[in-house]
């Protein structure tokens, strides 16, 4: 079990962390989609100090596209605990921390992962190899590019270190993509607890074995299957006026989707400054962000059939030839058309 081997890992070298509000963090917490990155750095370095931006840019752009799973862990090299909180509050994400005074677990992790100099981002698998050659190169490159060259790395990453549920020995070629943990959902079609229909939530993990997802609801946690769930994400519709020679387009958030006609429903705001609902298909006036996961139908080729009502993660449109790249297993891109794919129900 990947989760287990990762929370024995860390407690095996007795690392004790600590989250960004200075409150101990539980091991047992991290969970088999989760990818640690060890951050060796120090504020009095500069280019330390060139470097932090750009991994918390890299951060948070996996975040604002819903995936949750990057745990990065500050390793100190701050002349004083002071500094290094400083530091963290200042210029960091939401990261963990090895507690500042934990000086030879430090060492130790400095000789494991042959650190002669800072700022160096390690990632591991879950029995703590590293995994990655040059994380700190392919967060540089990577977040100078663009924000779907962030989600290329970051999949790269996790299909290296065998993140994803799937143990060290790496993810199955055809395991199905799922919602991230975090992702942001809106329970429909319900029949047995109907109270339920309309209500926003977050979706906190993927019971495989059940199919279903837990849900967390205000206080109240729910199971239920993909067949129940609409993302509550941001897509882009073309400006009002503005035709289809013309590249205009606004970011609005998902309200619904219509079944029937295969239409989304998103709000926009409206010449008095209220919301106002407004409908489009998958097609020359609504695009996908990167980052969105889909389900993929009807496909004919048949060496892409075997990919039919199975999900996929969106890394870009391609312009000219009007399809959808999409990761649909580690390793596998399809470009895609798309009446080809749904936003809802996934698969």
């Amino acid at each position: 079990d990947t989760n287990l081997a990762m929370a024995d890992f860390v407690r095996s070298y007795g690392l004790q962390l600590l989250d960004r509000s200075g409150k101990p963090f539980d091991s047992q917490q991290l969970t088999s989609s989760d990818l640690i990155a060890f951050y060796f750095s120090a504020h009095w370095c500069p280019p330390c100090r060139g470097f932090t931006p750009l991994l918390k840019k890299f951060y948070e752009t996996l975040q604002s596209h819903g995936e949750q799973s990057l745990k990065i862990i500050f390793i100190s090299s701050d002349q004083s605990e002071h500094d290094m909180w400083k530091y963290m509050y200042d210029s960091h994400g939401d990261w963990l921390a090895l507690k500042f005074d934990c000086k030879e677990l430090k060492d130790r992790l400095s000789r494991q992962y042959q650190v002669s100099g800072i700022p160096q981002l390690v990632v591991i698998d879950a029995v703590g190899r590293q995994a990655v050659r040059d994380a700190r190169g392919d967060v540089m490159t990577a977040t100078n590019a663009s924000s779907t060259q962030i989600l290329t790395t970051y999949m790269a990453w996790k299909s290296a270190a065998g993140a994803g549920g799937a143990g060290a020995a790496g993810p199955s070629a055809d395991a199905n993509p799922q919602l991230s943990p975090g992702a942001r959902v809106k329970v429909r079609g319900l029949t047995g607890a109907p109270e339920h229909n309309g209500s926003e939530g977050v979706a906190r993990s993927f019971d495989a074995a059940k199919a279903r997802y837990v849900v967390e609801l205000q206080e109240k946690q729910l199971s239920l299957r993909a067949a129940n769930l609409l993302q509550v994400i941001s897509v882009k519709v073309r400006s009002a006026g503005a035709s289809p020679a013309e590249d205009q387009w606004q970011e609005v958030e998902v309200r619904d989707f219509d079944e029937a006609s295969g239409q989304v429903v998103y709000g926009v705001a409206g010449p008095d400054g209220e919301e106002q609902l407004g409908r489009a298909s998958l097609g020359p006036d609504l695009r996908l962000n990167a980052g969105t996961l889909v389900a993929v139908q009807g496909l004919q080729a048949e060496a892409a059939k075997r990919w039919n009502e199975h999900n996929g993660k969106i890394l870009e449109f391609d312009e000219a030839a009007q399809r959808y790249l999409t990761q649909v297993a580690v390793g596998t891109t399809l470009k895609i058309r798309p009446e080809n794919i749904r936003l809802c129900p996934l698969a």
